[in-house]
């Protein structure tokens, strides 16, 4: 890499750091928590929609993309599709009653909405499985960073953990979920205008367009499912659908944009914007694109993931790449400073507010938010370390969450007569028994994430309807 490239990616880190020290300044005094902690609740459309398709695309489909073009063709890009319609279908379904909940209450978190339909036994089970399910997401965020810096800096892997934890924890811990919004917006924003409008059209004219990329592939029968839109096929989509669409219901990082949205109006905008245009077709054709551009002109690389850092690199003028490139990386970090500010809104709102000292004064809150931003971000760090594979990690998160929280949280919105030891039952067994199953390796390629709804919402149904509403409880709280 070139040294204006090498500089560009350090100024353009010194810049996310200057952001969160900008926040952290202006946001001194009363009311500072709530900056912290949830962005004043004044975040504007463009805000919104920039965080929410920052932290969904900069992690794991940042990667993802370019890998599945490489591998799969076009027809991977019907992966982002689906998270697309995912994104569309809760701005519909969850995104109105839940924002209307939290400002009419002021609610933070997953574990304030459990308790709020609940009780507060359900609301600290639904915390403590969210927050460990996201802790564990902080880990394989961190690593899918420090590979790419592995891959295009030419660091350590080690030393490369290190560093993006060090500059994910700098300007979180400065300035909270606000630091985080507003640096997902510049990610964001250099990250499609570098990727989409710059990279797509000159890879494109380097192979001759999409007819060129036809022709290329097309000639090779072993190849000819590139250029194919349906070679995924139905069954495979349909996995994706039901991997992905529970996870949007359940996620802390979600939740905390819904909350951090002006209005409802602005949320509902901002998760459908980010579904349509963004996730697709802009993002999912695009990174799909750089994949099969890489395979043509960089037929040799050895792991397909890193397609659209190593073409960017090839294609890009000098500067100019570095700055993608830095983007690229933080886009990774996007995820990973999202979902890092998850467990520190459970710990702080729903532990030590709630269970430990409730009489804490803002200021105070903000400090143990800052504390428990270095310390589960330097675990998440170690974690990455000990375990560097992005994958594993992350399937973990998504199983653990989704198997114990998806059927509740459908209940929690849509199912009056479900009862608060239905719930506290449903997320304990299942999220247990995802556990035990993936522990043990997945007997008969069943996915642990199936087993746990199979046991949990049987039990959700069971107990619910064997059990009565509880004096604390609220089963009119949606309707």
């Amino acid at each position: 890499m070139h040294a204006l490239d090498i500089l560009a990616i350090c100024i353009y880190f010194v810049v996310l750091i200057w952001i969160g020290l900008s926040v952290a300044r202006r946001e001194r005094g009363a009311g500072e928590s709530e900056s912290f902690l949830a962005a004043d609740r004044n975040m504007n459309l463009v805000q919104t929609t920039a965080s929410t398709a920052a932290t969904d695309l900069g992690g794991g489909f940042s990667i993802a993309m370019g890998g599945l073009g490489f591998t799969l063709g076009i027809s991977g890009s019907w992966l982002i599709a689906i998270s697309g319609l995912s994104v569309i279908m809760v701005s519909f379904l969850m995104v109105p009653k839940v924002k209307r909940w939290a400002d009419r209450v002021k609610g933070l978190t997953t574990g304030d909405l459990f308790e709020a339909r609940f009780d507060r036994r359900t609301g600290l089970l639904a915390a403590i499985v969210i927050g460990i399910a996201w802790f564990t997401f902080v880990g394989g965020q961190i690593i899918a960073g420090a590979k790419l810096m592995q891959a295009t800096l030419g660091m350590g892997l080690t030393v490369a953990v290190f560093v993006s934890g060090a500059i994910i924890l700098a300007y979180t811990a400065l300035g909270g979920l606000k630091a985080v919004i507003y640096t997902d917006v510049f990610q964001m924003v250099v990250l499609m205008i570098g990727i989409v409008f710059i990279a797509v059209p000159i890879g494109l004219w380097q192979v001759g367009g999409w007819s060129g990329i036809v022709a290329h592939f097309s000639s090779d029968p072993a190849t000819a499912s590139l250029v194919d839109w349906g070679a995924v096929g139905w069954k495979q989509a349909i996995g994706w659908f039901f991997s992905i669409f529970p996870v949007w219901f359940i996620s802390i990082a979600a939740m905390q944009r819904i909350v951090a949205a002006r209005d409802e109006k602005t949320a509902r905008r901002a998760f459908f914007l980010t579904g349509v245009p963004i996730e697709w077709p802009l993002f999912a054709i695009g990174s799909t694109l750089i994949g099969m551009i890489a395979r043509i002109l960089l037929p040799d690389i050895a792991d397909p993931e890193l397609a659209t850092p190593m073409i960017i690199l090839e294609l890009l003028p000098i500067g100019v790449a570095g700055i993608v490139i830095a983007a690229y990386i933080a886009a990774v970090m996007s995820t990973a400073d999202s979902v890092l500010m998850g467990p520190v809104a459970i710990f702080t709102n729903d532990i030590y507010r709630k269970h430990l000292k409730p009489d804490a004064s803002d200021a105070s809150l903000v400090r143990v938010a800052r504390i428990a931003t270095l310390v589960i971000g330097t675990l998440g760090i170690g974690m990455a370390y000990l375990v560097p594979n992005v994958l594993d990690l992350i399937l973990y998160a998504y199983t653990f969450g989704a198997a114990g929280l998806f059927f509740p949280m459908l209940a929690l919105l849509f199912w009056p007569r479900a009862t608060a030891s239905g719930a506290f039952w449903s997320i304990l067994c299942a999220g247990s028994a995802a556990v035990v199953w993936s522990a043990v390796g997945e007997p008969w390629g069943i996915a642990a994430s199936w087993t746990g709804w199979l046991i949990g919402l049987p039990l959700l149904v069971v107990v619910s309807l064997a059990t009565q509403h509880g004096a604390d409880e609220r089963p009119d709280l949606f309707r």
